[in-house]
């Protein structure tokens, strides 16, 4: 009998060593990815498409090579599909600037664990299904966007539009929110924080989701709730998304409405959106 448990610990002690091995490996490798991308000049054809996006024209010049470097560690670490239609260097480096953007407060690599994009020319359908007090339903939704176990299904026309007329909403950058709130297992708009903060992060969005939800139900308007739209009171993930987006699309309106919320997520995404942009006409509305 103590035979067997002295190799059943040895052989425990084996799967963890090749499990450190594994991932030794996998660090260096991506360290050795990383030194080789960061040598690397920015393409001339990728800075041209970025002129075409407003907030990247009003960013500092630190700030932009910080961000090309994430774009091109980005590109090169995705996996892009594209579901009837072809992936292009536009859709990737568009794609990448808003997901980059939004982690552009945190190192390379943190908190990024998506790995697939699947990119539709236009909405698409999606079925659903699920059971409730025994009553089978099934649902078909038309959709800009959807997110779930990093991988990122988006409508590249929404992205389009969303260039073409920048305002107060962003496909990319709301479902790549999404990924954030997923990542401690959870889509219940809390993301991974740090211990500390979870109190205050849960007062502040209870409050705010809880007073526009009120004010929703007695049809009544207000400035915040139109800044946000009637989709974000859909649950608390849908909140954190669509004020996620507010926050880096029209962060001077946001912050006017919301300004604890903002402060929330100044902190969490370790950006001031408002002074990061604050060059920018667009930003100031």
């Amino acid at each position: 009998m103590a035979s067997y448990y002295l190799l059943l610990i040895q052989f425990l002690f084996a799967l963890i060593s090749l499990f450190l091995v594994w991932q030794s490996v996998g660090y260096f490798r991506r360290m050795w990815r990383y030194k080789k991308i960061k040598a690397m000049p920015f393409p001339r054809s990728y800075m041209t498409i970025l002129q075409n996006t407003h907030q990247y024209k009003t960013l500092a010049p630190k700030q932009k090579e910080k961000l090309h470097v994430m774009i091109l560690f980005f590109i090169d670490q995705k996996e892009f599909l594209g579901a009837r239609m072809n992936i292009n260097d536009e859709i990737k480096v568009i794609i990448a600037f808003y997901a980059c953007l939004m982690r552009l407060g945190f190192e390379l690599g943190e908190k990024d664990h998506v790995s697939t994009i699947i990119v539709y020319p236009e909405h698409f359908i999606v079925d659903d299904s699920d059971t409730i007090d025994g009553i089978h339903h099934t649902r078909t939704s038309v959709l800009e966007g959807q997110s779930a176990n990093g991988t990122v299904v988006i409508s590249w026309q929404d992205i389009a539009q969303n260039i073409a007329k920048p305002g107060k909403e962003n496909v990319i950058i709301h479902e790549f929110a999404h990924e954030l709130d997923f990542e401690d297992g959870l889509a219940d708009g809390t993301p991974l924080l740090e211990t500390s903060n979870y109190q205050k992060w849960s007062e502040v969005f209870s409050k705010a989701f809880t007073t526009l939800k009120k004010l929703e139900e007695r049809q009544k308007h207000s400035k915040g709730l139109r800044l946000l739209g009637d989709y974000a009171l859909t649950n608390e993930a849908e909140f954190f998304a669509v004020c996620s987006e507010r926050f880096f699309q029209t962060p001077k309106a946001f912050k006017k409405h919301f300004p604890d919320v903002y402060e929330e997520l100044k902190r969490f995404y370790r950006l001031d959106a408002e002074k990061l942009f604050s060059s920018h006409p667009d930003h100031n509305e």
